[in-house]
């Protein structure tokens, strides 16, 4: 009897060793993986200067899912956890053993499941590797909550967990259904809120706020009563907030400066998008060039607008369309750039010493091969001084000087300038027009040669001789004083482009018209229609 009664009990001291040995060669071979829940995904939250949230990106998956550190949720929202899903978390490892075998003596006793023991660690490791709710898989995520808990401490754990637990619909996490319910964040809620998500976790589909609102109060009056009983909260704020009705009402997600927000989404790596993706956007800025956007009296189907920061390019404010719900954003889009690029050859002309302001240009007709390039207005003005041929952005004028410039030294500098340059290189027609860049490649352009020339092979002498030619005459006859701004407008070839470049003493300006189909309009010219919009902009910097 004696020897049964020691073979029993070395059994007994033997079986939990054998248990964890096995566990420990079985953690060996199945590793936790570690990379796939560090993968989770996370929305990003784009925000414009000032911190205002512009979007709130959702997942590849179409849902929401944002930061919460455990230590950062309001005191109430971790009481409310910890009542309503796993009140003895700070002391498992993972498998609260207590909680299981209460919940398998109810559903004996019972004769049907009452209780569940999925701890928010377990919970955890099912998010990572979903699986059917079967008990062989229930072992498997009891073996993979205690792997997990000797990787991660508990608050990683859990932190984890407020962040990706579903919410109902396109909802994970505390902090997304905040602020969707109550249009602040988990950071800010008090008991009888954040009792409210924490009783729509098991069942979030059933539990819905508006759907299911009784059952999601009778089911947070729960979670409010095991919160007073666990100590977590005072008895007299469970019972107040037990004697509220329910008031949880959606709060649409910010959808402001979208062609904004699609560039500076287009400037991040995709394989390493931040949780939060600060702009330079100027939020009233953006709103004014909104407004500007759907104003009538602008020829063609597309606009752009470009705002730069003159000393570091940042972007200030970016529209690609009429509205803000126009698919393309015509704010990237290449179309040729009309006379724009002519300042660029004269301060290359002016840095080689090959002309100076003064400097007379012929402007008589030519013909160079089969071609034979004309002014604007189809007139000639004999012999004019390179300010003039600038300021009057005459086209004979300017081959010339490309001629004399040469066109790989041309080329070479609107290559620095980050503008794209053809494979097969430039004739001495790119100086009117023929080459293409987007809105936004443009004023990039212009920001560097603004600010810092010496990057590009110019200086600043080269630069001031420029601008002071380009704001010799006002942008808008009638309109602006002369000198307000340094301007300069294009047309493309056929009149499908209209543009205009803008330079103040703190901003780039530039601004496309045209029509999306890439279709010709008499009123498409840079003088007469882009000037009015780029003067508009201008008054409202």
């Amino acid at each position: 009897m004696k020897r049964r009664w020691r073979r029993w009990l070395l059994a007994a001291l033997l079986l939990p060793l054998a248990l964890l040995g096995a566990e420990r060669v079985a953690e060996l071979l199945w590793p936790y993986p570690l990379d796939r829940l560090r993968a989770l995904p996370r929305s990003t939250v784009i925000t414009a200067s000032d911190g205002t949230w512009l979007q709130v990106m959702p997942t590849p998956a179409g849902e929401r899912a944002l930061p919460l550190p455990w230590a950062e949720a309001s005191s109430a929202v971790r009481a409310a956890v910890l009542a309503g899903e796993d009140a003895r978390f700070f002391a498992h490892d993972g498998v609260d053993f207590v909680a299981a075998a209460r919940a398998l003596f109810r559903a004996v006793q019972r004769g049907r499941i009452v209780s569940g023991a999925s701890t928010l660690t377990m919970q955890v490791v099912r998010i990572v590797e979903p699986r059917s709710r079967t008990f062989g898989n229930k072992l498997i995520e009891m073996f993979r909550a205690r792997q997990l808990e000797r990787l991660l401490d508990k608050e990683a754990i859990a932190t984890v967990w407020l962040e990706q637990v579903p919410m109902g619909g396109t909802l994970r996490g505390f902090e997304a259904a905040a602020w969707y319910w109550y249009g602040r964040s988990a950071r800010e809620l008090d008991a009888g809120e954040a009792a409210a998500l924490a009783a729509m976790v098991p069942a979030p589909s059933r539990r819905h706020p508006v759907k299911g609102q009784r059952l999601v109060q009778q089911h947070r009056n729960v979670v409010l009563s095991r919160m007073a009983a666990n100590g977590l909260v005072p008895a007299s704020i469970a019972a107040a907030a037990s004697a509220l009705p329910v008031t949880m009402t959606p709060h649409p997600w910010p959808w402001r400066l979208p062609h904004l927000c699609a560039a500076a989404v287009a400037a991040q790596p995709r394989v390493s998008m931040p949780t939060e993706l600060v702009t330079s956007a100027d939020l009233e800025l953006g709103e004014r060039l909104q407004a500007l956007a759907t104003a009538p009296g602008f020829p063609g189907s597309g606009l752009a607008i470009v705002v730069l920061d003159r000393a570091d390019g940042a972007v200030l404010g970016l529209q690609g369309g009429r509205s803000p719900t126009t698919p393309l954003d015509a704010a990237r889009r290449r179309r040729c750039v009309g006379s724009t690029l002519k300042p660029f050859l004269y301060a290359a002309a002016f840095h080689a010493g090959i002309a100076n302001a003064a400097t007379l240009l012929s402007d008589e007709p030519i013909a160079i091969g089969d071609w034979t390039p004309a002014n604007f207005d189809r007139a000639h003005a004999g012999r004019v001084r390179v300010d003039d041929a600038l300021a009057t952005s005459g086209n004979i004028a300017a081959v010339r000087c490309l001629q004399a410039v040469g066109i790989e030294r041309f080329a070479a500098l609107l290559t620095a300038l980050g503008l794209p340059v053809p494979a097969n290189g430039l004739g001495l027609d790119a100086v009117l027009g023929t080459v293409t860049a987007s809105p936004l490649e443009l004023a990039r352009a212009w920001q560097r040669f603004c600010a810092r020339p010496e990057t590009v092979g110019l200086d600043a002498a080269d630069r001031d001789q420029v601008l002071a030619a380009m704001s010799r005459a006002s942008p808008v006859p009638g309109g602006l004083r002369a000198g307000a701004f340094a301007w300069k407008s294009g047309t493309s070839s056929g009149r499908r482009d209209a543009w205009g470049v803008g330079v103040t003493d703190q901003r780039i300006v530039v601004v496309w018209l045209g029509n999306l189909d890439g279709r010709g309009d008499a009123d498409l010219v840079g003088m007469r229609s882009a000037n009015v919009l780029l003067a508009r902009v201008v008054a409202i910097l």
